[in-house]
C-alpha cells in the first residue's frame, strides 16, 4: 500500500464537475476525507488551481483543507528535481518549444518535481500518449524519471472508496 499520494487538480475538478458531483454522489467525497485524508498531499501549484474556481469545490476544499498535507515552499531537494526534469524535457525534441515552456510554467512541472524528489506516487486523469507534441503531460514525465502515477480509479481502490 502506497504512503502518499500527490493529487493533480484535475482529479478534483473532474471529479466535482462531471463524474461525482457533491450534489449526486456526496458518498466519493465523504470516503475521500475519511479514507485518505491523511495520505493526500496537495502541493502549493495545485492549491491554486484548485482555487481558482468559484463553485462548490472551492467551498469544500476551503473546509476539508486541513485534513490534507499541503505542501508550500519547495524545499532544494524538490527544486532540483524540477530543474533535472525541466532540462530533459527542453533537450527532448519530441515536444513543441511552446510546450516546454508551458510546462515548465505549470503546476504539473512541479508535482512531477515532488514525484522525483519524494517518490511519492501522482494520482492525475491524464494519460500516457507516446507521441504527443504539442503537450508535455505528466505520465510521459513520470514514465521517463520513473515516477508512479495512477488514475482515480485505481486510487479509489487502493484507498477503499466505495460508491
Amino acid at each position: 500500500m502506497r504512503d502518499k499520494y500527490l493529487i493533480d487538480a484535475n482529479v478534483f475538478m473532474t471529479a466535482h464537475r462531471q463524474l461525482y458531483p457533491f450534489d449526486l454522489v456526496p458518498s466519493f467525497w465523504e470516503q475521500l476525507v475519511e479514507k485518505a485524508s491523511n495520505r493526500i498531499v496537495i502541493i502549493e501549484a495545485i492549491e491554486k488551481e484548485i482555487r481558482k474556481g468559484q463553485d462548490l469545490l472551492v467551498e469544500w476544499y476551503e473546509r476539508e483543507r486541513a485534513n490534507f498535507r499541503v505542501l508550500g515552499i519547495p524545499g532544494p531537494e524538490v527544486i532540483q528535481a524540477y530543474r533535472v526534469i525541466i532540462k530533459s524535457i527542453n533537450a527532448n525534441g519530441q515536444y513543441k518549444p511552446s510546450a516546454k515552456r508551458e510546462f515548465a510554467s505549470s503546476a504539473d512541472s512541479w508535482l512531477c518535481a515532488y514525484g522525483l524528489a519524494l517518490g511519492e506516487t501522482i494520482v492525475t486523469l491524464e494519460k500516457y500518449e507516446a507521441d504527443i507534441k504539442k503537450k508535455v503531460k505528466i505520465p510521459n514525465v513520470c514514465r521517463e524519471f520513473g515516477i508512479e502515477y495512477i488514475d482515480l480509479l485505481q486510487f479509489m481502490r487502493e484507498i477503499g472508496i466505495r460508491l
